[in-house]
């Protein structure tokens, strides 16, 4: 998905969050758009949080281009680990399911 030249890379990231944000919630998350990112729950009970805590474990998402790969979209944990390229839906869910507790 490449960006026309009058769209922005807020606009960019925007669409592409709400890609993922579809998939998500067809994954059973619940989500919410903010600012800039897509806050992602796990509202299962039985979910635990790379912290190890029970209950709802969430994070919002962010999407930007990464200088590391040649300014591809990426999306972001919210402490700013790279998740996978915006392009690879897959890898984001898996990445996504795995480390907010929800099963494969």
């Amino acid at each position: 998905m490449s960006v026309p030249e009058h769209e922005s890379p807020a606009v960019e990231s925007y669409v592409r969050l709400q890609v993922l944000g579809m998939h998500l919630r067809a994954h059973g998350f619940t989500i919410h758009h903010v600012a800039g990112g897509l806050v992602v729950r796990n509202m299962t009970s039985s979910a635990r949080s790379r912290c190890g805590a029970r209950g709802v474990s969430g994070d919002t998402i962010t999407c930007r281009p990464r200088e590391e790969d040649e300014g591809r979209y990426w999306y972001f944990t919210s402490w700013r680990q790279p998740i996978a390229e915006a392009e690879r839906i897959t890898d984001a869910l898996v990445m996504i399911k795995g480390y907010l507790g929800a099963p494969g």
